[in-house]
């Protein structure tokens, strides 16, 4: 564009365009919104805008910004209109007269497409900062878990539930919910012991549910602890059972064990005294072992059933051909939280969101590599893991099997050394060396892909019963 040839009234809108414009970089002092204003203005005015910015300021009111830019649009389409009526209003207007209002035309053409490219990088600026700040916000939570949990123990805050010496916390796995540990826990418990179930409603927030079993196997229900602990009858004696939903089903396990940590802590429970039993189902083991992980002066057991302690096959092809396995196998793979992982390699993207979530961490990283870099980094912990009573239940499945022979034909049960899902040696989290203390290998129904013995494992009349053998043994 020949910046000199310009019709005074463009000029005059470009200058106080990059007047306005200065003004708002200044305010926001951000290097990235800097260097997309100086993209255009190159095109625009031949020079970067003058405005000393000295911060690298990670947010600014993008609304803001476009609707300032949309009235620049509009001084433009102003500015042809003007022209337009100027000419018409000339009884005999002259070439030149006639040229100027093209000229203003394909001046104010040209501009409208750069500012609204303007507006477009703006938007890309904005969700690169979205992500950035999303990446940074996990370690920013969890030290502030760490901080409150900290507090609370220096200055002997008491929670509702910090009289609860035994306390079993039971996560699901993914495109899951409580519900099957709930119902395996209701088997499980004993009298005297109390189940919290945590759930999600339909506004998205978390709700509690309470139920007491008394001394004579009666189970009440009630709507708050208060109406709890108003019973004659009840005392704290007992376990307390948690059957935690997740904030979203495929969340990433970081993204877990740091909720799951604010949870905790809120109920009184993240203390010096209360010892945490933790009980996972498929995607829930490696949720587990991360709190374990982040926490374990709190954990003293790990007990699941079915967990990929390794890479998933079925994961990594669900990861990576995500349009597929949501609209033909009916998964839901871009379902995640706000969680970001530092690693690369464990990141997707979804119109430029950038998310980490259960399906990319099985695709990415086995747990052997956080079990050996938590080795090498923090050696202390690793010997906290290994003192946990940890145990890493198979399922399998039988099948009726037909042998043929020239001499004979036998039939009968031929055991399958999978879930269907999960291979019993990632089961039974062989990768994790010297980690695990039992594993043993329960009998689950099930066929297929469709309904394979994994979604039927939690529920599983030997995993309640190990279930119920844990929670008997840790208290004692």
């Amino acid at each position: 564009m020949a910046y000199y040839n310009r019709e005074p009234e463009i000029t005059n809108i470009i200058k106080s365009h990059e007047r306005r414009a200065n003004r708002m970089l200044q305010h926001a002092q951000s290097s990235r919104l800097l260097e997309a204003f100086n993209k255009i203005w190159v095109f625009i005015e031949g020079n970067k805008l003058s405005t000393p910015v000295s911060g690298n300021v990670m947010t600014f009111n993008v609304a803001e910004i476009k609707s300032e830019i949309n009235n620049w649009i509009r001084d433009f389409k102003d500015c042809q209109e003007a022209a337009q009526r100027k000419l018409k209003s000339l009884e005999d207007p002259s070439p030149e007269d006639q040229s100027k209002l093209i000229n203003i035309r394909n001046e104010a053409v040209v501009l409208v497409s750069r500012y609204e490219s303007l507006k477009n990088t703006i938007d890309q600026v904005e969700q690169d900062f979205t992500n950035a700040v999303r990446t940074h916000r996990a370690p920013m939570r969890e030290a502030l878990t760490d901080l409150s949990i900290l507090y609370n123990s220096v200055n002997h805050v008491k929670g509702d539930f910090s009289d609860y010496k035994n306390v079993s916390v039971y996560v699901h796995g993914i495109e899951d919910s409580g519900n099957g540990f709930y119902t395996s826990v209701k088997n499980a418990a004993q009298k005297g012991d109390l189940i919290v179930r945590i759930t999600k409603n339909e506004k998205n927030e978390y709700v509690y549910e309470y139920y007491y079993i008394d001394k004579y196997g009666k189970t009440y229900k009630k709507e708050t602890y208060e109406e709890i602990k108003d019973l004659e009858i009840f005392n704290t004696n007992g376990r307390l059972h948690i059957v935690y939903d997740t904030n979203e089903p495929n969340e990433h396990r970081q993204a877990t064990s740091d909720d799951l940590a604010e949870k905790l802590n809120e109920m009184g429970l993240m203390n010096d005294t209360t010892k945490i039993d933790m009980f996972g189902h498929s995607y829930g083991g490696r949720r587990s072992l991360q709190f374990a992980m982040d926490y374990p002066d709190h954990v003293r057991s790990i007990t699941t059933i079915g967990t990929p302690y390794d890479k998933n096959l079925l994961a990594t092809g669900a990861n990576r051909a995500r349009w597929l396995a949501d609209n033909a196998a009916g998964r839901d793979t871009m379902n995640t939280s706000d969680y970001l992982d530092f690693n690369e390699e464990n990141k997707n993207n979804d119109n430029g969101k950038d998310y980490s979530n259960a399906y990319t961490d099985m695709d990415s990283e086995a747990m052997t590599e956080d079990i050996n870099h938590l080795k090498s980094a923090n050696p202390e912990v690793y010997q906290k893991l290994q003192k946990m009573d940890i145990t890493a239940a198979a399922g399998y499945r039988t099948e009726d099997t037909v042998s043929f022979s020239p001499y004979y034909t036998a039939s009968g049960k031929h055991k399958i050394n999978s879930d269907d899902i999960v291979s019993v040696e990632s089961q039974h989290g062989d990768i994790l060396g010297d980690l695990i203390d039992e594993k043993p290998e329960i009998e689950v129904k099930g066929s297929g892909v469709t309904k394979p013995g994994h979604i039927y494992e939690v529920e599983d009349s030997e995993f309640v019963d190990l279930i119920r053998e844990v929670n008997k043994k840790e208290a004692e």
